[in-house]
């Protein structure tokens, strides 16, 4: 357990600017309301949100553009929410229109907002690109996937990246793959909902020391005070926060978010301490302090283990392959695991391709070494 004598310092190098926000040396607290998937599959729903947003007087919102496609192997089951559905159909569901994102760019900017969003490969990050996003997001899920952070990179927008079910040397590695680029971390503890004494805010100072990057709290906890309202204290550049318009909606993402009058008072919350030097030392000095600080992050948290095992990311086969193929960008993809076993880390895929099938393989096959090198 942390004491709280933790610096309240914000990080003085490499600040970020997302348009003409910057981020970073002594700026405000970046504030984004993350809509995930609770805009129910409907454009006017994701309008509301925005409104919701906006009248919390946040900074941005979130959106995310998962797609079947590049999520999970067909036919494989997550099992954690969603026990014998295959995840596919589930991801299925919750896809966006590529069309919607220009259109809830240009809406979040009527009310004042910027908007990012968040993909997990290649084609969602088009979509993004395409419809004009002012940042991208990697969620936690997705931050081993170098060669698609390697793809961000290029595109000249700022990233904030999330670091849930991930090492201290994982986070360091995708910081490496997207070198050129402007980058927040967002310490994250990947549990939905995460219990408060599972926070972990101690990692914030940690990765400030660590990392000459912007550093801020991806909060899946319910609770809209406690956790934002410490990170904030302690130092925290950026909050992203899940929100909804009715946490007993039907849905994935509804359960664990908070709703408009929490989004409100969570907003409260972070600029009163931004400005009242009083009111920051009793939230530093709060009888719940240790317990949000909790532990520095050595390796996957307890609350953690249910989701980290079918997220571990790996590549896989799009179709059958054969003895003396050789493999092109559209035989492979990486996906996250289910309830498969995945072989090679992501950081491969550019050895991958390009190489011979040393042994058969077929379609969705997870893979390894040993179809690329013979042995014998």
């Amino acid at each position: 357990m942390q004491s709280n004598d933790i610096s309240t310092n914000r990080n003085p190098f490499n600040p970020i600017d997302i348009a003409d926000t910057s981020i970073g040396i002594g700026s405000d607290c970046f504030v984004i309301a993350e809509i995930g998937s609770n805009h129910d599959g409907e454009l006017w729903r994701a309008k509301q949100l925005i409104d919701i947003a906006a009248n919390a007087k946040c900074d941005a919102v979130k959106i995310q553009i998962p797609l079947a496609a590049e999520c999970y192997p067909p036919k494989t089951k997550y099992g954690v929410f969603y026990g014998d559905e295959e995840i596919s159909e589930v991801i299925r569901r919750n896809e966006i229109p590529n069309e919607w994102v220009p259109q809830l760019k240009r809406y979040a900017h009527d009310n004042g907002l910027l908007l990012g969003a968040s993909a997990d490969g290649f084609i969602g990050l088009q979509a993004m690109i395409q419809g004009g996003v002012d940042f991208v997001k990697i969620p936690s899920f997705t931050i081993s996937h170098i060669p698609l952070l390697r793809e961000v990179t290029l595109q000249g927008l700022p990233v904030l990246i999330s670091t849930g079910v991930h090492t201290l040397g994982q986070v360091e590695e995708a910081l490496v793959a997207l070198d050129e680029s402007q980058v927040g971390l967002l310490h994250c503890v990947s549990a939905y909902p995460t219990e408060i004494n599972e926070v972990h805010l101690s990692n914030i100072h940690l990765y400030k020391q660590a990392f000459s990057v912007p550093v801020g709290f991806s909060d899946h906890s319910i609770d809209p005070i406690a956790a934002p309202g410490l990170a904030v204290a302690i130092g925290a550049d950026i909050v992203e926060k899940h929100f909804t318009y009715d946490r007993s909606a039907k849905g994935t993402d509804h359960f664990f978010a908070i709703e408009p009058d929490e989004l409100i008072a969570m907003v409260d919350q972070i600029r009163k301490i931004e400005n009242d030097d009083e009111y920051k030392q009793r939230i530093l000095n709060g009888p719940d302090t240790n317990n949000l600080l909790g532990h520095i992050r050595a390796g996957i948290y307890d609350a953690e283990l249910p989701f980290h095992k079918p997220t571990r990311t790996g590549i896989y086969f799009l179709r059958d392959v054969e003895v003396g193929d050789v493999l092109n960008e559209n035989d492979v993809r990486v996906f996250r695991c289910a309830d498969t076993e995945p072989g090679l880390h992501p950081r491969y895929l550019d050895v991958v391709v390009g190489a011979r099938v040393v042994r058969n393989a077929k379609q969705f096959e997870s893979l390894s070494w040993a179809h690329l090198i013979d042995h014998k």
